[in-house]
């Protein structure tokens, strides 16, 4: 006899946004005469100066500062340095999971070492317990980090049944599944049409230019966003050294007459110089002839260059024959 299938279904649970640890409370029934680091087994008298500070609660007993001391931090960071092939920004990422030290670029690039003296672990540790990051610790980092993508076309039909999210299938299909969160296909869009609207004509290898600045121009928005400068500037610098490789036009000024005079449009004019300002024909009369110039000594001779005529100047033509009189 078959074994029939059981209908049970187990429920699935996803981790919350916030998993910071709450404050965790202790007593202080005796204050401890000495501190002794757990990796080297030095004794301190004192936390400061010897104990880097810490934002996590998990260290509330230390008085929130870290269960290692200085020295053997750097001794930790040396040693993830040569681990991860003298990357130091990996050795910080891997020390700031090990002690729940909140990790970002803008702490990062604050910290390279300018100095030959100038430990950058310590200097990491230290801006990273200034005002603006209190309270933040690697369970913040693990928050910012989760992303929203969609990681199948699948996904994206249930997600935009249940009315989710706001992009179409061939925008998802331009930009790449899983690649990108929610929020920033828009971005990416946005930007895209822009471009293309300024660079109609724009041909294949245009076309991958387009794409690649569009991608800069995200990464520009991020860096202004987490305050990263330094990301910024070299977003900012790549962008316009592909535009200029590119070969692509810049914004166009446009209006609604499709009126163009030289260097200026119309709809430019009626903006800033509005028409009645002109209706007194008097006072905006050719008092030099130059319109009579242009047509006598320009566009004539340019007429019969063009067209093979020969149109003769009225005060300057001699006539020599009967026939020029007559044609005169």
């Amino acid at each position: 006899m078959a074994q029939e299938k059981s209908n049970r279904r187990v429920a699935t649970t996803t981790p919350s946004k916030n998993t910071e640890i709450a404050k965790i409370r202790h007593s202080k029934d005796e204050e401890p005469n000495f501190y002794k680091c757990p990796s080297c087994g030095t004794n301190y008298t004192k936390l400061d100066d010897n104990f880097p500070s810490s934002q996590s609660e998990l260290y509330a007993g230390w008085n929130y500062h870290l269960p290692v001391c200085k020295k053997c931090l750097d001794q930790m960071f040396v040693h993830y340095t040569e681990a991860y092939g003298n990357n130091e920004d990996l050795a910080v990422r891997r020390i700031c999971e090990k002690y729940d030290i909140y990790y970002c670029t803008s702490l990062l690039n604050a910290s390279r070492k300018i100095t030959k003296n100038r430990s950058r672990i310590h200097t990491y540790v230290s801006r990273s317990n200034l005002t603006q990051y209190i309270k933040k610790t690697f369970d913040t980092t693990l928050d910012e980090e989760r992303t929203n993508t969609i990681s199948s076309i699948e996904e994206y039909d249930v997600k935009k049944a249940n009315g989710e999210i706001n992009i179409t299938k061939a925008t998802l299909k331009r930009w790449g599944v899983g690649v990108f969160e929610d929020d920033e296909y828009p971005i990416l869009e946005e930007h895209y049409k822009m471009l293309k609207e300024n660079n109609p004509n724009a041909d294949n290898n245009q076309e991958i230019f387009i794409r690649s600045l569009c991608h800069l121009n995200l990464l520009m928005i991020k860096a202004l966003k987490n305050k990263d400068l330094d990301g910024y500037t070299k977003a900012n610098g790549e962008y316009a050294k592909t535009f200029k490789q590119a070969g692509l036009k810049t914004v166009e000024e446009k209006d609604n007459s499709n009126d163009e005079t030289f260097c200026m449009t119309l709809g430019f004019i009626s903006d800033y110089t509005p028409e009645e300002f002109y209706q007194d024909k008097e006072l905006y009369k050719d008092h030099d002839d130059i319109g009579e110039y242009m047509e006598r000594h320009i566009l004539r001779p340019l007429i019969n260059l063009e067209t093979g005529s020969s149109t003769r100047d009225k005060e300057y033509f001699v006539p020599e024959t009967e026939e020029d009189y007559e044609e005169e």
